[in-house]
């Protein structure tokens, strides 16, 4: 009778938005997760705001995520945690005007 039912088996996962993250100023919405993956939506100041409301992601905010499945939890960390390959944010820039 269990060998017709799929089995699920989620996993919560929550990224921190450091300043260089390559989803600084992004929405929710513009992110493309791996199959078998889903948001929950993002934490902000002990706030959680649906994946519904597409909010815009700053430095400090957390992403939150399902994968349904264990197998895809590495594909939903490494996608999550995208940086920029040089310090890079929105509000600083530490290159000197010439």
């Amino acid at each position: 009778m269990l060998e017709n039912k799929k089995v699920l088996d989620p996993s919560l996962f929550g990224v921190l938005i450091e300043d260089n993250s390559v989803y600084c100023g992004f929405h929710l919405a513009e992110i493309q997760l791996p199959e078998r993956c889903v948001f929950v939506g993002i934490l902000r100041e002990s706030q959680v705001i649906s994946a519904t409301d597409n909010p815009t992601m700053f430095a400090g905010d957390y992403i939150l995520a399902i994968a349904t499945h264990p197998m895809m939890i590495p594909a939903l960390k490494v996608t999550l945690k995208k940086i920029h390959s040089v310090y890079y944010s929105l509000n600083n820039c530490l290159l000197e005007a010439v």
